[in-house]
């Protein structure tokens, strides 16, 4: 396709481009195409790099306040779409209809409340006191700058939630935005750009990629991209580590997990399996929080096994679009192979499936998976699965459990599941994530003031809430002097009397002896002259606190 104004291809400067080559998009359901879209080509890249540019100087120059208004017009456009956003993902992607509102569309919209109702508190101007008694006189304050252009490359498991958060935070923060969804879902990020378009938002401060791996490849190699924001693969978020290093760009990286649930003798067994059965399998297991190694105290390991399988069992498998629905399908072919290559890899190394692991012919389905007798020699404990896959392991004592969920190259969430608050207090302090929860997982995704990232492998920065809000922006320390004092005292001449001062400065304020505190202060008198003229009256008595 050339020179066509297309709405299954890229939304640039506000116009729909369709410059590149077409390619399909598939039903998982069905493993049959739903639609074709147009990748943009390089051309298209470049003129979306540069219509970010020109929006963000006149963006970035709107007050928090003024950008908000924006936000209020992109959620009534939400409220306006909001089943036919769950259609689509539940179309494209392949997670339940109903699991599609509650955990993509629903949470955006609340998180969009969230940014309207707090993003100019956070992005105000902070005042600050000056520590050094020296600086007193002086007025600081942090400031919360723009950075310029973000890109958000966004993965297809959530391809509603991520990038529209994402991008929302980045906006709302005074950056301009390049989106490239993912290939696999490209049909929910152009409903985003329409949002977008719907709600009119400036020209040239959202704008939308089509494409596979060569657009994202692209983004990160411009100087003028000064943010990458990336959810996905370890592999290809240190690539765009790499990659990035010339330019210094700022990373927002979500690389994902192999998250534990760690359960133990006293919990409430019939919370404990519907919240890790609903934590392993929700969104066919395909989530960077998902709960992928459960260790189950020795003392309830075979009931909590056998209620396991048992409701992993009774879970509905089928049509996306079905009401009773409760897993879909596997987004991709590829995934679906993954997850089965790790499980045949695991029995064939002693682990034993205590249910599920059937597959489809139609569509890349796979229903959920319970497995015990495994042991982190197995990748199925040690690498991403992102797959409907439930390995249990039995401990004996908390220390035990806490060292097994240490035992990973992530460190993304885990949770604790019982009643005895010192066992909860030792896991949090002890187990090393980004986010950890008690008696319930996955969840705090969802939560709009919650800081979203991990540690190790599951890669750098936060999304989310006031700290994500802090990583789109340049933390600029300000410092204002306007008063009549027309020396400081480190200023030049340096000579006996500032040496003299220096050195009795030093123990008259840092100094634990009092009785030396008070001998230095009295022999900087001295020296009054200099310190009046230098800090003035004023600031010296102000801080008198410091010298006694």
């Amino acid at each position: 396709m050339n020179g066509m104004a297309s709405e299954n291809g890229s939304f640039v400067n506000g116009s729909w481009l369709a410059e590149g080559q077409p390619f399909q998009t598939i039903n998982p359901s069905t493993g049959q195409p739903i639609a074709e879209v147009v990748a943009a080509d390089g051309k298209t890249v470049e003129l979306a790099i540069e219509a970010a540019e020109n929006g963000f100087k006149k963006w970035s120059k709107l007050s928090v306040e003024d950008r908000v208004e924006y936000l209020k017009r992109l959620k009534s456009a939400i409220l306006s779409e909001i089943t036919d956003i769950a259609r689509v993902v539940a179309t494209e992607q392949g997670k339940p209809y109903t699991e599609a509102l509650l955990v993509e569309v629903l949470p955006a919209i609340d998180s969009l409340d969230f940014y309207i109702s707090k993003a100019a508190r956070y992005l105000h101007p902070l005042k600050v006191r000056h520590w050094q008694a020296l600086f007193k006189n002086k007025m600081a304050y942090y400031r919360f700058d723009p950075l310029g252009v973000v890109a958000i490359i966004s993965p297809w498991n959530y391809p509603f939630v991520i990038p529209f958060l994402d991008a929302v935070a980045a906006l709302v923060s005074g950056n301009a935005v390049v989106l490239k969804p993912s290939s696999v879902t490209p049909l929910t990020g152009i409903k985003i750009a329409k949002l977008f378009e719907r709600a009119g938002f400036p020209e040239g401060t959202f704008n939308l990629l089509i494409g596979k791996s060569d657009v994202g490849q692209k983004l990160i190699s411009s100087n003028s991209v000064r943010v990458v924001m990336f959810t996905g693969s370890v592999e290809t978020g240190k690539y765009i580590y790499e990659k990035s290093a010339n330019s210094l760009k700022k990373l927002v990286l979500e690389l994902g997990g192999k998250d534990a649930a760690v359960v133990m003798p006293d919990t409430d067994m019939d919370r404990a399996v519907n919240g890790i059965l609903w934590g392993a399998f929700m969104n066919s297991g395909q989530t960077c929080a998902s709960i992928e190694r459960i260790y189950v105290h020795e003392s309830i390991y075979d009931e909590f096994v056998e209620r396991m399988t048992e409701r992993a069992s009774s879970l509905k498998v089928g049509d996306p679009m079905a009401h009773d629905t409760e897993i879909g399908p596997m987004t991709t072919p590829m995934q679906l192979n993954k997850v089965l290559m790790q499980v045949r890899d695991a029995v064939s190394a002693g682990a034993t499936i205590t249910t599920g692991g059937r597959t489809s012919e139609n569509g890349f389905f796979l229903t959920p998976i319970v497995m015990v007798g495994v042991n982190h020699s197995m990748s199925i404990m040690q690498d991403e699965t992102f797959g409907p896959v439930a390995p249990i392991m039995k401990f004996k004592t908390i220390d035990e459990a806490i060292s097994l969920a240490n035992d990973t190259k992530y460190g993304l969430t885990a949770s604790v599941w019982t009643r005895d608050r010192k066992v909860t207090r030792k896991f949090i302090e002890e187990v090393e994530a980004g986010n950890i929860t008690v008696n319930d997982h996955v969840f705090s995704f969802g939560e709009p003031e919650g800081a979203w990232g991990g540690v190790r492998f599951s890669g750098v920065g936060r999304t989310h809430g006031r700290f994500g809000l802090h990583e789109l922006v340049n933390i600029k320390f300000v410092s204002e002097d306007f008063g009549s004092i027309n020396s400081q005292l480190w200023w030049y001449p340096y000579n006996v009397g500032l040496r003299d001062i220096a050195e009795l400065a030093g123990i008259s304020m840092f100094h634990n002896n009092h009785i030396a505190k008070i001998s230095a202060t009295f022999r900087l008198l001295k020296h009054y002259r200099r310190l009046i003229k230098s800090l003035g009256f004023n600031n010296i008595i102000r801080n008198l606190g410091k010298f006694l």
